[in-house]
């Protein structure tokens, strides 16, 4: 039986796709293949009733970025002194930060292979947080040494690849593309109903969705100025935000002042993956305009219960789109406002395509 470890810098009660991918990790390879253990920063909610065992190290909140954690495993002796008792056969890593190394440290003492996934875009969020080039060219740096460690590198899809390639990695990667934990469903009216009442929607008016973090880098004041231009044409929606995030505050401020408080609702997080289901049965499409992340979950998820999705063009995660699977949008709310306005004027095309 090998003992496997899956590393990461999130994990619940933080919700992302990356958390969510190391959760699914852990369930199939503890099912299917042998013992998995996760190894990822504490958090003061946490309650980890998995079939996996969860190992957390010391850590600090950080302060931009909500409920995530800054993780500091190499100052945690109790925290080194579990993991070594632990006979890993192999160790993936879906972070290259303090998780990482830990990850990358058990390897070479233990001579056992290291894996790694290359997940997210580094330099937008060095970019946002440092504010100096040669620092953000520094951190980089660093990055890709991490990644040139590992025994084999994963990338999500061509594109995360080739993000990697040009921060500056020239080793062999692997393509390894995201799965889906939500089995296709079908709407009905008593999903329909269930979700109305739930958020209080109008019943009659078409729901469009965002599901994730709620950060700039997300393009959700695209969305937000869309959503405005839509309501000026004179068109109703009822439209869901479902996350959390540093600038949740700035988004309600947005749409207070454009008006927009009876159309649009912001529901938080929400653990229920059923009812994240049902949104999506009920949504006539998620907008996604996001060109921040290399590879998302939320329309594949979305993809399963019948939901189409928005996609900038020339994004990573618009990869493999056509207009037979996916509306495609310019980089603009003018763009996006057309195209959700179609949408609603064409419920049955946009079922199709979902």
């Amino acid at each position: 039986m090998i003992n496997f470890g899956q590393f990461n810098e999130s994990f619940p009660p933080i919700i992302d796709g990356v958390a969510n991918v190391v959760k699914n990790y852990a369930y199939w390879l503890n099912k299917k293949y042998g013992r998995c253990y996760v190894i990822t920063p504490k958090h003061p909610d946490a309650t980890d009733d998995y079939d996996s065992i969860v190992l957390r190290y010391l850590s600090m909140k950080v302060p931009t970025r909500g409920e995530y954690r800054f993780g500091l495993p190499m100052m945690d002796p109790a925290f080194w002194k579990e993991l070594k008792k632990i006979p890993f056969g192999l160790v993936h890593a879906h972070s290259p930060f303090g998780s990482g190394i830990a990850a990358r440290s058990i390897a070479k003492k233990r001579g056992i292979p290291f894996v790694t996934t290359f997940h997210s875009k580094y330099r937008d969020d060095f970019k946002a947080a440092l504010k100096s080039d040669i620092m953000v060219d520094a951190a980089l740096a660093k990055i890709i040494s991490f990644y040139e460690s590992a025994d084999e590198v994963w990338a999500v899809n061509e594109a995360s690849l080739e993000t990697l390639r040009e921060y500056g990695y020239r080793g062999r990667a692997f393509i390894m593309e995201n799965g889906c934990d939500i089995e296709m469903r079908y709407r009905s009216k008593k999903t329909d109903d269930e979700v109305n009442r739930e958020f209080a929607l109008v019943p009659e008016a078409p729901l469009f969705a965002y599901i994730g973090q709620h950060v700039w880098q997300k393009n959700l004041m695209v969305v937000i100025e869309a959503l405005k231009i839509l309501r000026d044409r004179g068109y109703r929606y009822n439209m869901i935000f479902v996350g959390g995030g540093p600038k949740k505050s700035d988004m309600e401020k947005m749409i207070r002042a454009y008006g927009l408080d009876e159309s649009v609702t912001f529901t938080g997080w929400i653990h229920d993956r059923d009812m994240i289901a049902k949104i999506y049965l009920r949504s006539n499409a998620l907008l996604f305009p996001s060109m921040y992340d290399t590879s998302s979950l939320i329309p594949r998820e979305a993809a399963a219960c019948g939901c189409p999705t928005v996609f900038v063009k020339g994004a990573s995660t618009a990869q493999g789109i056509t207009e037979e699977d996916g509306f495609l949008v310019e980089n603009n709310r003018e763009s996006l406002a057309d195209v959700a306005a179609y949408i609603i004027n064409n419920p049955q095309k946009a079922s199709i395509v979902g």
